[in-house]
């Protein structure tokens, strides 16, 4: 059986691949325990800069693999497994166990790139716009069909919401129309649009750019981001405050 998370390192980047070609890199709860554990992993090493997410083949992600039971969003297209339903303990515990995981990306404080290629659904979009960056290629397509499936969109509202705003989440989340790289663009769901066979390169670029900044400044920079989003704007001043001070003891 192939490793379902592949690693790599280049210098201060680690390069995080989801290898289920073959199944879009749909999230089984095998590949969503593997990825947050290699995510954990790198963020405790301290030669890691940056980090670069990717998914083998020819989709980033296409959401929850739905025959796993996992509700990580739904998949891109939606199949039932024939499956017996899940008990209310068993969906309490993967929301939990996913919530956690969404949460990851946020919390860390080294970088996380997303290189995005073709399809990014439901979980899978909501793994994407949870990272710090993203680069697109021009095939890549955005959506979330949980409604349209019949599911409401518990584990992928919250990180919309906080990421792009209510209006375009309600959109996005109830009309669940696919959109294209520059629809997601517009959006502010994703940072950069390149051709694909220029995909991997931009991104690895932004990585060597910011892997070559002093590591303590990059990792503050990205904690005092995470605290003023959520924190009013004298409080924001505050926490930039305790940043600079913070950044005064490692030099």
């Amino acid at each position: 059986m192939s490793e379902l998370i592949l690693t790599r390192d280049a210098g201060a980047i680690r390069y995080l691949t989801m290898n289920r070609p073959e199944k879009l890199n749909a999230m089984s709860d095998a590949l969503v325990e593997q990825l947050a554990t290699a995510l954990r992993t790198a963020e405790a090493d301290r030669d890691v800069a940056v980090i670069v997410l990717a998914g083998a083949g020819r989709a980033f992600c296409a959401g929850a693999d739905l025959g796993s039971g996992a509700p990580a969003g739904a998949n891109a297209d939606g199949k039932a497994s024939g499956k017996a339903p899940p008990t209310g303990a068993q969906i309490a515990e993967r929301l939990d166990n996913i919530i956690r995981f969404y949460g990851t990306i946020q919390r860390m404080d080294t970088p996380v790139i997303a290189a995005v290629q073709g399809y990014a659904m439901g979980g899978g979009c909501n793994l994407a716009v949870s990272c710090d960056l993203v680069v697109a290629a021009d095939n890549a397509m955005f959506g979330y069909p949980e409604v349209k499936l019949g599911m409401a969109a518990a584990g992928v509202a919250p990180t919309l919401v906080h990421q792009i705003g209510r209006k375009a989440a309600f959109e996005l989340l109830t009309l669940c129309n696919n959109i294209d790289a520059r629809q997601a663009l517009a959006f502010g769901m994703i940072n950069r649009i390149v051709p694909a066979d220029e995909l991997l390169a931009t991104a690895s670029a932004m990585a060597e750019q910011l892997a070559g900044f002093n590591h303590d400044a990059l990792r503050l920079t990205k904690q005092l981001i995470r605290r003023a989003a959520d924190l009013p704007f004298a409080q924001a001043l505050e926490a930039g405050r305790d940043t600079g001070l913070a950044m005064h003891l490692f030099t």
